[in-house]
């Protein structure tokens, strides 16, 4: 029987590095938990696509994405434009035979902010990995303070969330990150009910327009899932 473990211990026992995180998987499954109200049971460490797309091999990556999902890691991050596309190619190779085990999330790019772009990068990224639907669907790198207003215009990518989960091409629909302030006062006008928000937390977070006092009470409250 497999022995599951907290997610401070699993960390506790992996920071001893390659050794420490061989010890914490032989000793039980990456721990998981509830991803908001979606129902999903994600693994509170991902694996991202990004560094996957730097790797040449196909083999090599075959060899990360297999040792990752016997680990317990179901939690598999993407985007439109990592490495061109590639990241999203030799992801979808890798998990090919394995697309039930896990919960995939991609993302349209900076530039596909109006929702016919942003159906473009969705098909292009549903073909490159190789899957008929996304787990999660995020729109990325909200770093521009008019961002919002684009993505919240008429025919804006907002739109585009909205129309692949009703067409079933996505199972979640999702908001990014860094300029999250202006972004959820914005979702508090339009309550648009997202499943998700990517965020970033760090030591400086406390002081300095604090994503934890500021946005999560919101997302809690939501029932929004903070990645």
């Amino acid at each position: 029987m497999t022995k599951r473990i907290s997610r401070r211990t699993f960390f506790e026992d992996a920071a001893g590095g390659a050794g420490g995180l061989a010890m914490a998987q032989s000793q039980a499954q990456v721990p998981k938990r509830p991803m908001g109200r979606t129902g999903l049971e994600v693994s509170c460490m991902g694996l991202g696509g990004y560094h996957l797309g730097a790797i040449p091999e196909q083999s090599t990556i075959d060899g990360i994405v297999g040792s990752a999902i016997d680990a317990g890691v179901n939690f598999f991050d993407n985007a439109w434009e990592y490495h061109d596309g590639r990241s999203e190619e030799v992801a979808g190779r890798a998990l090919k035979g394995k697309r039930d085990q896990v919960i995939v999330m991609t993302k349209v790019c900076t530039h596909g902010r109006d929702q016919r772009i942003a159906m473009r990068q969705l098909e292009e990224s549903l073909r490159r990995l190789q899957t008929d639907h996304l787990d999660v669907w995020q729109i990325h790198e909200v770093v521009y303070w008019n961002d919002p207003d684009l993505i919240f215009a008429p025919n804006g990518a907002i739109e585009a969330l909205a129309k692949a989960k009703q067409q079933g091409k996505t199972a979640s629909s999702a908001s990014p990150a860094t300029k999250i302030h202006a972004f959820t006062r914005k979702c508090s006008i339009t309550d648009f009910p997202f499943d998700t928000v990517q965020m970033p937390l760090n030591c400086f977070d406390a002081t300095f327009r604090s994503f934890e006092q500021a946005i999560l009470p919101e997302l809690n409250r939501r029932g929004i899932a903070p990645l």
